[in-house]
């Protein structure tokens, strides 16, 4: 099989070319926050499933880069899938692989992600958008650690670090039929929680002020800081689009 349309999300060299560690891109000064933080290299130094929750733009991607960047994994690739953007036999095909044939369009062969992420880091982002019908084969493969690729009849093994993402309450979809109890509990192993914004307090104006150096230096406009009734109006918002709706408010400030 080849691994065409593989490319990983993160390799050491890409991680390390964005100069600063995850970690030190995830600013805060919200104690549960910073103790959710401290706990992560000791985590990353196991090979237990991690299911990292929270709202969108709270920062779950970059806690997934921390994980793969502290762990004994680190020298080789961080993979990656969302799972919201996929369905039935092209879900499939993607995490598990295919031979040529196997379905109407495979004209070739393909390594499905967990075999290309052997002995790496596998990131699946949205996993609570999962198809259900794909969810027992992703099951087996946490389980038991092997996967079977559409139209091969015998399994492959794999050792693959399997980190998972999602802004749903998979418990509620446990509960409506939607997702697995099994698979929920082989996933939620370790959980991480990540805060949404508003709960954050003054990490609003930590963040707004990196963020308002960050995108001067950028596109080289003079800044001063902020005003203070633009801090007043940053600490009472309620930020639906947390950190990254911060991000965008404060570059389209400095562009305008």
């Amino acid at each position: 099989m080849d691994a065409e349309g593989s490319e990983p999300i993160v390799t050491p060299q890409s991680g390390q070319a964005q100069g600063l560690p995850p970690l030190a891109r995830l600013l805060t000064r919200h104690p549960p926050l910073l103790q959710l933080l401290q706990s992560i290299p000791r985590l990353a130094a196991t090979a237990l499933p991690v299911l990292i929750t929270g709202e969108p733009g709270t920062g779950k991607e970059l806690v997934a880069e921390a994980l793969w960047a502290h762990s004994p994994r680190r020298s080789q690739p961080l993979y990656r899938l969302n799972c919201a953007l996929l369905g039935g036999e092209l879900a499939t095909s993607e995490l598990f692989g295919h031979l040529k044939g196997a379905y109407t369009g495979a004209a070739a062969s393909r390594l499905g992600k967990f075999q290309q992420a052997h002995h790496a880091t596998l990131f699946l982002d949205e996993i609570g958008d999962l198809d259900p019908a794909v969810q027992p084969r992703l099951l087996r493969a946490v389980e038991q650690g092997e996967v079977e690729a559409l139209g091969r009849d015998t399994p492959v093994a794999v050792d693959v670090r399997l980190i998972c993402a999602t802004n749903q309450d998979l418990l509620r979809l446990v509960a409506e039929g939607r997702f697995r109890q099994d698979l929920y509990d082989r996933l939620a192993v370790l959980v991480l929680p990540l805060p949404p914004l508003r709960e954050r307090g003054e990490d609003v104006l930590l963040l707004a002020e990196h963020f308002l150096e960050q995108e001067a230096r950028r596109y080289q406009v003079p800044v001063v800081g902020l005003a203070a009734p633009a801090r007043r109006r940053l600490m009472d918002y309620h930020w639906p689009g947390n950190v990254r709706e911060l991000r965008n408010v404060i570059t389209r400030a400095v562009l305008f």
